[in-house]
Parts: structure tokens; C-alpha cells; sequence
């Protein structure tokens, strides 16, 4: 029975088991002052890496109800753990729990289908903390291959790798000194290397005599140990090895031949191994017909194969318990397996493609890296780059930027990334600078370079609304598709999952994605809200982005105002700071703006064009205060257009502005309470006023906004565009195309001329007219 479930063991195969972590049920957390934990639970499998649940807030009854998909096999064991989660110091453990799978499995007969597990969550000191409920389901398997396991002295030392004999006795399993001239004896034992992974290897044991029964038994292993099927007291007391120089005993009674037949000759290697003597302690033997085998005086096993001598720099060695073990003086490692040639050529093979694996991702990681300031060139005819940006050369020469604060890179230089002053170059054409600032032009479609401009003469024909000709202005869909490029290009590889309830979309929102890299949100998304099923392949997305922006700029929040009675547009309420948090969720919300752009989606509800402005680093001009506070407008339009001195308004450069009931004074330039408005400097006055009318009481919300932005995209990204383009990637367009909606519709598992999708289209244009 021990053979059969140590077989049963070692050729398990792993099945999917799928186990929900459902509810738990916690005692109050001890300390000076008793509170309620933010507890998550943990779930391993046989000591693998855990998997984690969702942190619940403040509650001793948490219910999770998490699916986890693992692999385990009847014998696996699967630990669960509870923390409390703490924000500024390590999580707190709660209680452990353990579930054995195969006890479980033989109640139900070897089939789990949505078997509920409740288990004490223990804590060593404290007892009982708890329990937790678990569902397994989903395995299946047939338990009369699977026995229990026997934990009997035969089994641990199979385990420990030594002789499994088929009856053990207390002088077979006591360990003898191995003859080795006593060399062994004084020597200190390694440290305990990890236990041989290959099945049947085995130490020098003193019942290692094999057998001369006819009982069946295992073929020798590489390292010459044989498994008895019989061992008695008599065999067990053989005679040591023989000093050297004297002949080894060639009594068969002694040492018998392995059992079962020899490995077949190999033509390329045994001429090249009989040549080379045996190593000290072997001898060489016949059986009775006539077949060679080799005898190991050392740990008193035989073997079919010739033993090969150890490589330099190796050593063999016994440790206090009678077991062979082999040091490495090269590397100061030691090892069970006996080394050969073939191993060492195979570890030296693999220890470098490890070196050189790990300095490809050290120089991987290294690219993000800022530079030494000292390395970076001074003379740069258009100025430094933009605080965390790097200019760097490809293989190829090619000039391109790394922008290290949200990892990205790109081909165009920041500086003057959008900003159209002259003629675009042809393809595969760039334009660099020499070191005395002389601009010349680099071919890399013919790897030249030229000081002659390949665009050729000023070209003729009216400017376009860019300042450049029309005939090479560039349309929306070539800066969408700029923009298309650079998200694909920094695209990182896998998905990211957010799991959100509807019922607490703004909440769970903000904690999913605050506590993520910013890099990470620009993977591909997998939205799973809470208690429903499905797969994201877009459409969960786009609902997710539509719900939260519809919270998250709701104007009940305080965070954000509409401009004017009868201009829906969002822009920032200056009074957002009775909210204590309000920077944070401005960061938060800059993030998830940033998410919409990258990802293609679409939100609820737009901004003014003057917010987008200041995205885009632009000026902000009289007309546009017009769109937001007409009242202000007017005022402004007054001024400038009528002579003030003659009115005696007694303005001066200073500006009054309530916000909670506290008026604040604010200068629009120094000492500008001393600075009378005059007909000279009015037009400065207009300028000033207009910037600091979209500033008043909003420059931290916007600077928080627009960080939490540039971390997930760079604002340099968006330069190409206008405001108005900015407002039309962000929300779209109000009217739908339905004709262009049905010539552009992909169908799967349907076909154009199907009813169901007939009726479709019949009701979509019904709604239309």
C-alpha cells in the first residue's frame, strides 16, 4: 500500500480546481484601542506564490465572494491567510487557515461541484481568530488511484533519498561509516544540500547489498545505488571495502551483480571509457555470463554503467550521516547528483544565457534612468528639454526622446513637438543641428546627409489656418493618427483588471486606479463590475468610462461648476477646496481623462475650451471669456473700447475675489495696487485680466489636474491639436451618422440580410426622423 501511494504521489497530474473565497467571519483586532480591520485573504496552493482578494474596509464580517482558478493535484494543500491591511506600516495577520484536498475529495467520492468549506482561522498565541468559508468546484477525479498517503519509516526515507527496501529492519536502516581509510571522519559536513530531485538515488545506507532473490528490482541509477527487494540482517553486515593496495573480494556472497539486463553499448563512448582507470574505491567484476559490472566499495552499490572520474575542481565527500555528496571548489556550491561532463557543458550553457538575460533587462530598465546632468550637451541651439526628458541615438543613428516620468519614447523632439512653422519633410527625412548650431538635413532612407533643405524653395499658395499652405496643412485624421501611433508604440504588453460595483462606482474607481502605476493604467483594460458576468472586449469599457465621468464631474461633488446659467460646460470650482481631499481627486480625475484619450473612449461630459487651452499650453484670448462669463466679457470690451481716463474709474491693477465668503485682493502684476489703469497700459490690463479670470482660486486644482494627466500621457502629445480638436477626441461628436454606423458594422454569428439585425437598423432610423 506505501508503494502504491508514493506512486500514486509522484505521477499526479494537476487539475483545475476553482476555488471562491465566499465570507469570514473575525474577531475584534487587539492593541490599546480595539477597531475593525480593512481585511483581504490570501490563497496558496502547496506553497506557490498566493493570490490576493480585494481589501474591504473597516469590517469584521468581510464577504468577498472571488473566484481563483489553481491547479492542484488530490494531495495538494491549500493555506489561506488573512491581513488587515495598514496604510503606513506592513499588513497585520489575523488568522491562518489550511485545507487538505484529498480528505475532502474522498467525502465526495473524488467530485467537487460547489462543495462549501467553513474553516477555523487560527493565530499561534491567540487560538481561534475566526473562520472563513471557501466553494470548491470544477475537480473531478478517481480517488481509487489515489490512496492515502502513508507517512511510515519505508516512505520518509524513499523521500530522503535513500535504499527503499521491501522489509526494514533496525540494522538495515542504521547507517555504517563508509571505508574510506577514515578519511571521511574528520571532515565537516557541508550544509545540507536540497534533497535529489531524481527518483531512486540513493546514500550509502548500510543495507545497499543488492539483492539475490528473484524478486523483481529497479535498475542502478547514474550514481550506482540499487533498490533491494529483500535485504536481511545478513547482507547487511558485509565486510567493509579493503584498505588500498590489497584486492577487493571477489566473493559473489559479498556483492552481487545488479539485477535486470545491462544498458545497451554505446560505440562512441566505450572505447574512450576503458581507458580511463576507475576511480578510487571501484572495481570491475563479471557475473555469470560473462556481462561487466562495477562495484562501489565506497557506498557498497553496483552498477551496469562505468563510473566516470569527477571533473576538476570536483570532490567526494560523506557527510556525518553516511551520505555521499559532491563538492564543487570552482563555485563553493555542493551538490547530490554526481557530476559529469555532459551536466557541467549543460549548467555552464545555462549560467550564461542567465548573465546574459539579466544584463539585457538590467539595460532594459536602465533606459529609463535620468541621465548624469554633467553627460548632457549645453549648447543646444533649441534650449534644454523639458524637466525629465532625454535625448538618446539608436543603433542606426537616429536621433529620439525618452520622456522618464512616464516612460514613454518617441521620435519628435518635445520642444517643438505640434508646432508648425514650416513645410513637413519628406518621409524618412530628418533635421538636426551641428554643434555650432548650423542646421542640416539627414536621409536615412539613403543613410546621407546634406545642408541643402529637401523641400526645396518656399512653396507658393494661400496659408491655411496653421500659417502654412493649404496644400500641406494637416487634417484631423493625420494628428489623430500621430496620436494613435504614439499610444501604440508605448502600448505595454498584458491587461489590467478593475473590478468596480455600480452601486459605488467613484469609490471603488479611485482606489483601483490611485493605487496602480501610472504606466500600468496604459495596458489594454478589462472592466468587471461587481456581481455580473462577462467578458470585456470594449463595451464594459466604454460603460465604465461613460458612468464615472458622468460622477466624477458631476457638479454635486463640488469638484467641478458649470460655466454660466446656460453653458453646460464643466470647468473647476474655485470653492473645490472645502473638500479637504480635493487635490487628490483632481489628480484622479487627470488620470482617468489621460485613460479616456489613450484608450479611445469616450465621456459624459466636456470642459470649456478654455480649460482645453490650458492643456494645451495656449494663450488665452479675450473672445474666449465670452464663451464662459459674458457679463466679464463685456466689461472688458468697454474698457477697451472707450477712453477710461475720461471716465474716471480710478482703476488700478488689482483684482477683488470672493470665494466662501472671503474676499481676497489680488495683484495682477507686482505692486499692482499702486498701479493706476491708464490709456497707455489698458491693453495690459485687458491681457491680465482675461489670464487671471480662468486662474482665479483654481491654480493648485489645475496643476494637480494636469499632473495626474502627464502621468499616464505627456502633454506634449497633445500639440498637434486645437482646443476644438481636444473637445472632439474627448466627447465626440453630439449627432450620430447611422448610415455610416451601418456601413461600418462588423456582425459575428450574423449575417447583413438577418432579421434580427434588419429589425436592428429599422428601429435605429425610426429613432432618427
Amino acid at each position: 500500500m506505501g508503494e502504491a501511494a508514493s506512486a500514486a504521489q509522484g505521477n499526479a497530474q494537476f487539475s483545475q480546481l476553482q476555488v471562491t473565497v465566499l465570507s469570514s467571519k473575525l474577531s475584534t483586532v487587539g492593541g490599546l484601542v480595539p477597531s475593525k480591520p480593512d481585511p483581504y485573504a490570501e490563497i496558496s496552493v502547496d506553497s506557490q506564490p498566493p493570490r490576493k482578494t480585494e481589501i474591504l474596509k473597516k469590517t469584521l464580517t468581510p464577504k468577498w465572494d472571488e473566484d481563483f482558478t489553481l491547479l492542484v493535484t488530490p494531495y495538494s494543500k491549500l493555506d489561506i491567510k488573512v491581513f488587515s491591511n495598514n496604510t503606513f506600516r506592513a499588513a497585520t495577520l489575523v488568522g491562518t487557515a489550511s485545507v487538505e484536498l484529498h480528505g475532502i475529495l474522498l467525502e465526495n467520492r473524488g467530485k467537487l461541484e460547489h462543495v462549501t468549506k467553513s474553516t477555523e482561522l487560527t493565530l499561534e498565541g491567540k487560538g481561534k481568530t475566526g473562520e472563513i468559508s471557501l466553494t470548491l468546484h470544477g475537480m473531478n477525479v478517481n480517488m481509487t488511484k489515489f490512496p492515502k498517503k502513508n507517512h511510515s519509516r519505508h516512505a520518509q526515507s524513499h523521500t530522503n533519498g535513500q535504499v527503499a527496501s521491501g522489509s526494514s529492519t533496525s540494522s538495515g536502516n542504521t547507517p555504517r561509516r563508509p571505508a574510506d581509510g577514515g578519511r571521511s571522519s574528520n571532515r565537516r559536513a557541508p550544509p545540507v544540500p536540497p534533497p535529489p530531485n531524481r527518483s531512486g538515488a540513493a546514500s550509502g545506507s548500510a543495507n545497499t547489498t543488492p539483492s539475490t532473490t528473484n524478486s523483481p528490482s529497479s535498475r542502478p541509477q547514474q550514481n550506482g545505488d540499487v533498490h533491494g527487494a529483500g535485504a536481511s540482517d545478513g547482507t547487511a553486515g558485509a565486510p567493509l571495502a579493503p584498505p588500498p593496495g590489497n584486492p577487493p573480494p571477489s566473493s559473489a556472497g559479498n556483492l552481487a551483480p545488479p539485477s535486470g539486463d545491462p544498458p545497451a553499448p554505446n560505440a562512441g563512448t566505450n572505447n574512450n571509457n576503458e581507458e580511463e582507470p576507475l576511480p578510487a574505491g571501484w572495481e570491475e567484476r563479471s557475473d555469470g555470463h560473462g556481462r561487466k559490472y562495477y562495484v562501489d566499495h565506497n557506498t557498497r552499490t553496483t552498477t551496469w554503467e562505468r563510473p566516470q572520474p569527477l571533473p576538476p575542481g570536483w570532490e567526494r565527500r560523506v557527510d556525518n550521516r553516511g551520505r555521499v555528496y559532491y563538492v564543487d571548489h570552482n563555485s563553493r556550491t555542493t551538490t547530490w547528483q554526481r557530476p559529469t561532463t555532459d551536466i557541467i557543458s549543460n549548467y555552464n550553457q545555462w549560467d550564461s544565457w542567465r548573465n546574459q538575460r539579466n544584463m539585457a533587462l538590467e539595460n532594459l530598465q536602465n533606459r529609463f534612468l535620468f541621465p548624469n546632468p554633467a553627460t548632457m550637451v549645453q549648447d543646444d541651439p533649441l534650449g534644454s528639454l523639458p524637466d525629465g526628458w532625454e535625448k538618446r541615438v539608436d543603433p542606426n543613428g537616429r536621433v529620439y526622446f525618452v520622456n522618464h516620468k512616464n516612460r514613454t519614447t518617441q521620435w519628435e523632439d518635445p520642444r517643438t513637438q505640434g508646432i508648425i512653422q514650416e513645410d513637413p519633410l519628406p518621409e524618412g527625412w530628418e533635421m538636426r543641428y551641428t554643434s555650432d548650431g548650423v542646421r542640416y538635413f539627414v536621409d536615412h532612407n539613403t543613410k546621407t546627409t546634406t545642408f541643402q533643405d529637401p523641400r526645396g524653395g518656399q512653396s507658393k499658395g494661400p496659408k491655411g489656418a496653421y500659417g502654412v499652405p493649404i496644400q500641406y496643412e494637416r487634417s484631423f485624421r493625420w494628428k489623430l493618427g500621430q496620436f494613435r501611433y504614439l499610444c501604440q508604440s508605448n502600448a505595454l504588453p498584458g491587461h489590467v483588471k478593475i473590478t468596480v460595483s455600480r452601486d459605488n462606482l467613484f469609490e471603488d474607481s479611485f482606489a483601483q486606479i490611485m493605487r496602480l502605476q501610472p504606466f500600468d493604467l496604459r495596458r489594454r483594460l478589462y472592466i468587471i463590475f461587481k456581481g455580473e458576468e462577462g467578458l470585456d472586449y470594449g463595451g464594459v469599457a466604454r460603460e465604465w468610462f461613460f458612468h464615472l465621468s458622468h460622477d466624477v464631474l458631476n457638479p454635486m461633488y463640488c469638484l467641478f461648476e458649470y460655466a454660466s446659467h446656460n453653458n453646460y460646460c464643466l470647468q473647476i470650482n474655485p470653492a473645490s477646496s472645502i473638500n479637504p481631499d480635493h487635490l487628490i481627486y483632481f489628480r484622479f480625475i487627470g488620470r482617468f481623462i489621460a485613460m479616456a484619450l489613450y484608450h479611445g473612449k469616450f465621456i459624459d461630459s466636456g470642459f470649456t475650451l478654455p480649460f482645453y487651452k490650458r492643456m494645451l499650453n495656449k494663450k488665452i484670448m479675450l473672445k474666449d471669456v465670452e464663451t464662459v462669463d459674458s457679463e466679464f466679457y463685456n466689461s472688458l470690451t468697454w474698457i477697451k473700447d472707450n477712453d477710461i481716463e475720461e471716465c474716471g474709474l480710478e482703476m488700478y491693477f488689482c483684482a477683488d475675489f470672493e470665494i466662501l465668503g472671503k474676499i481676497d485682493q489680488h495683484e495682477l502684476k507686482e505692486g499692482g495696487a499702486d498701479i493706476k489703469v491708464t490709456e497707455e497700459n489698458k491693453e495690459e490690463y485687458i491681457n491680465l485680466m482675461t489670464q487671471w479670470r480662468f486662474a482665479r482660486g483654481v491654480e493648485e486644482q489645475t496643476k494637480a489636474f494636469l499632473e495626474g494627466f502627464s502621468e499616464v500621457v505627456p502633454l506634449q502629445w497633445l500639440q498637434y491639436f486645437d482646443e476644438r480638436e481636444l473637445e472632439l477626441m474627448l466627447c465626440g461628436m453630439q449627432e450620430i451618422d447611422v448610415d455610416d454606423w451601418e456601413r461600418s458594422a462588423i456582425y459575428r454569428h450574423y449575417q447583413r440580410n438577418s432579421k434580427q439585425i434588419m429589425w436592428f437598423w429599422k428601429v435605429k432610423y425610426s429613432k432618427q426622423h
